[in-house]
């Protein structure tokens, strides 16, 4: 057992405002997107396509396009919500430990999720630190990926993990749980160890 782990402090927040901070750069791209909708689409309905039908094409293509950006950014958001509620609970059954970190490491969205589980369990710094000695910096916003191996956008695993990520139901209830009630945690985590 990691003696670390039975000092967490729970600091209790409603999900909204954790499925907001776990996300917070995916809604700001979001907020960004639809300006750029409020602007553009009318612009381009206005334009005169005259009677070719390629123009007409390109012009509703272009349309759908714009309108389709914000739903890819709240449903990448809507995955880092699940990262953030899988390590939230991953910290509170095993403690702090870097391992639980690697995972998520390549993506910036990732590690924001990772950052606002640790900061609720009162691990931030701890989070923040490894982050740091792994060579992560704030302006470090794109995945590795894109640079490394940018042809992995077109893989089925990056659309299911980016866009599509499965519910992930949380093993404890923070809501109804107490900073000082610890016995269950500690019960959850004997559960979980090796014989």
């Amino acid at each position: 057992m990691n003696i670390a782990s039975t000092h967490l402090q729970i600091q209790k927040k409603p999900v909204f405002i954790s499925y907001l901070l776990s996300g917070r750069l995916l809604h700001l791209i979001t907020c960004i997107e639809i300006v750029i909708i409020l602007l553009l689409v009318p612009a381009i309905a206005r334009m005169d396509t005259g009677e070719s039908t390629i123009n007409w094409l390109l012009k509703y293509y272009a349309i759908c396009f714009i309108l389709s950006l914000p739903v890819f950014s709240q449903l990448d958001a809507r995955s880092r919500f699940q990262n953030y509620k899988k390590i939230k609970d991953q910290f509170f059954i095993y403690g702090y430990d870097g391992r639980i970190l690697n995972p998520v490491l390549k993506s910036r969205c990732q590690r924001d999720s990772a950052i606002v589980a640790a900061s609720e369990l009162g691990l931030k710094s701890e989070c923040r630190d490894y982050f740091r000695a792994s060579g992560y910096r704030w302006y470090h916003l794109f995945p590795d990926f894109v640079f490394q191996k940018p042809q992995f956008l077109f893989t089925r695993y990056f659309w299911q993990t980016t866009f599509f990520a499965p519910t992930y139901s949380p093993k404890a209830d923070f809501n109804t749980l107490r900073e000082s009630n610890i016995q269950s945690r500690l019960q959850m985590q004997f559960d979980h160890e090796p014989a």
